[in-house]
């Protein structure tokens, strides 16, 4: 007897058992009507979305569900998890739920976790189970007291969050900026905001989106979370399709083409950030800021009071989050040692990162170096060691006018601005890096260069760049050459060694000048190489492009020295 309530055993189910039972329609009426009755659900504990996860990632995790009834047969407390089969235990949703917990009517809930964790105990394999996040103090003091402070490792994370309010929202709106960015868009088509709710509709664009999106967390977070998770994509659909009233998902159109995007989970009058998209290639307008701003003006109108930008420091929440609290990164264990051996190594790994900083070297730095020298050979350190001798190096100034195109054949091969290619890129040499590439290849992108590329069995096996310049600083010589106005810029080529010799630059080459001068304010195209890169010399030059000057920078005992001399 608990509260005047008299409860059943716990009962357990995972694999084919927990499976039909998520499968019940019964069931799932249970779950929502448990749901409505507990005052800190989120979105993430929802019979919906717990499906979508369960049926799309059921090659992967086998369901677990605990779960307790009342004598009369009501559902009172469910803990919805999974596990791998090889000592993995997570919650439904496992990182896709922003919050994890159980369901659990109030006065029962001290009962329910203790029963259920040593059920759990004594039925799987499993070393431990993270909370990532657990929304609120009391949860956290509330498994310290069931299980044990000695099984229980938490750490507080500041959460960044917008309390919406009308006022603050119309302000942010009629500043003379966003003003202006609004306008410049809609000089570019016709530009318009909405909520998706039909899944037709959001098909149309989500591929769209996710290479946006893809591509961004690659360049910014070294991950592409669509590209390497195979079932992502199904899931959110999915979810779309089962829990699309606990779903705020808003796209930004230019021309009917989505530039901007937000898609979000409901909890009561808070909606948690999922992700919110842009378009590179409009980054001038920020139509990922504006798009936030429609969505706040939205969401006030709706009744929501909060958007929670969510845990993880960006620094781009920080901008917009006018309010604060703190949710919790909590680790269960089964055993106290295993807590203690967690509490060892991170008091290690804090040392070590505290030594590190003192000396100026970041975490992210440590990464690239064990990256590079993954891929460093003995040639590579021996051209490095000679290149800081004596030298003299001539960098060859060519241009190209109009005339050339009409010789030139179009190829398919080659495409403009293609993100899925540039994702496709893997370095080939050592100091090469993923990370370095994806974030030179956004910030181009964002400030309108053009990046051509050829991929040929899903590897990037060409790429180059072209940029509208009026001036180009030529860093191998370390002078700047000052262009005529009309003229475009053709550099940072790159073949993958796997892929040279096939005749891939002078196409990428012999595109870009169609490109080029398809405008009619293009008036010549410039491109610089080595003196002693004789292959690239020779596609340069047979294709047509005339020799301007030859720029030389020299060292000798330490000193250096550069000069001009025109062709």
């Amino acid at each position: 007897m608990i509260s005047g309530m008299t409860m059943m055993p716990i009962d357990y189910l995972e694999g084919t058992a927990a499976a039909a039972l998520l499968e019940d329609a019964g069931f799932r009426a249970e779950w929502r009507q448990l749901h409505a009755r507990v005052p800190e659900a989120s979105g993430f504990q929802t019979p919906g979305f717990a499906l979508a996860w369960y049926r799309s990632y059921a090659a992967d995790w086998r369901p677990v569900l605990l779960l307790q009834r009342a004598a009369d047969g009501t559902l009172a407390a469910l803990w919805p998890l999974a596990h791998d089969g090889d000592g993995a235990l997570v919650h439904a949703g496992q990182h896709q739920a922003e919050y994890h917990g159980w369901l659990c009517l109030p006065e029962l809930e001290a009962g329910f976790v203790a029963a259920a964790w040593r059920c759990l105990c004594a039925r799987l394999s499993f070393v431990s189970l993270r909370f990532k996040y657990l929304r609120s103090a009391r949860a956290a003091a509330l498994l310290r007291d069931a299980i044990g402070a000695d099984r229980v490792l938490a750490r507080g994370c500041p959460r960044p969050l917008m309390r919406l309010d009308a006022a603050e929202i119309a302000a942010s709106a009629a500043k003379k900026s966003n003003k202006s960015r609004f306008n410049r868009l809609k000089k570019l088509g016709e530009l318009s905001f909405r909520r998706i709710t039909d899944i037709a509709e959001l098909e149309r664009i989500f591929d769209e989106l996710i290479r946006y999106y893809d591509f961004r967390q690659s360049a910014i977070n070294q991950t592409a979370p669509f590209r390497e998770d195979p079932h992502k994509r199904a899931f959110h659909l999915a979810q779309f399709a089962l829990a699309g009233d606990q779903l705020c998902v808003t796209a930004s159109y230019l021309d009917q083409q989505p530039i901007a995007a937000f898609w979000g989970t409901l909890s009561g009058k808070t909606v948690h950030l999922g992700m919110l998209i842009s378009s590179p290639f409009l980054a001038e307008h920020s139509p990922g800021k504006l798009h936030l701003m429609q969505l706040s003006d939205y969401l006030v109108r709706q009744g929501v009071e909060m958007l929670d930008l969510t845990p993880g420091g960006d620094a781009w929440k920080e901008r917009f989050a006018n309010s604060h609290d703190e949710v919790f990164d909590l680790m269960l264990y089964r055993q106290a040692g295993a807590r203690r051996s967690a509490v060892a190594k991170q008091v290690i790994a804090a040392r070590l990162k505290a030594g590190l900083g003192q000396v100026g070297i970041t975490p992210a730095q440590v990464r690239a170096w064990r990256d590079r020298l993954s891929r460093i050979n003995v040639g590579s350190i021996r051209r490095k060691l000679q290149s800081r001798r004596d030298f003299t190096r001539e960098y060859r100034v060519y241009r190209a006018e109009r005339s050339l195109v009409d010789a030139l054949a179009a190829d398919g091969q080659v495409r403009v601005n293609a993100i899925d290619d540039l994702l496709c890129f893997e370095p080939g040499e050592s100091w090469q890096s993923r990370d370095a590439y994806l974030s030179s290849a956004l910030e181009r992108l964002e400030a309108g260069t053009q990046a051509y590329t050829i991929c040929v069995d899903g590897q990037l096996a060409h790429s180059g760049w072209m940029s509208r310049q009026s001036a180009s600083y030529m860093t191998e010589v370390k002078q700047q050459i000052e262009l005529p106005e009309g003229s475009v810029t053709l550099y940072d080529f790159y073949s993958h060694p796997d892929w040279r010799g096939r005749g891939y630059y002078r196409l990428t080459l012999s595109r870009m000048l169609r490109d080029a001068f398809a405008s009619p304010a293009t008036q010549y195209a410039y491109i610089m190489v080595l003196a002693d890169n004789g292959p690239s010399r020779h596609v340069i030059e047979k294709l047509g492009f005339a020799f301007q000057a030859a720029y030389f920078l020299e060292r000798r005992g330490g000193q250096e020295r550069t000069w001009r001399q025109p062709a």
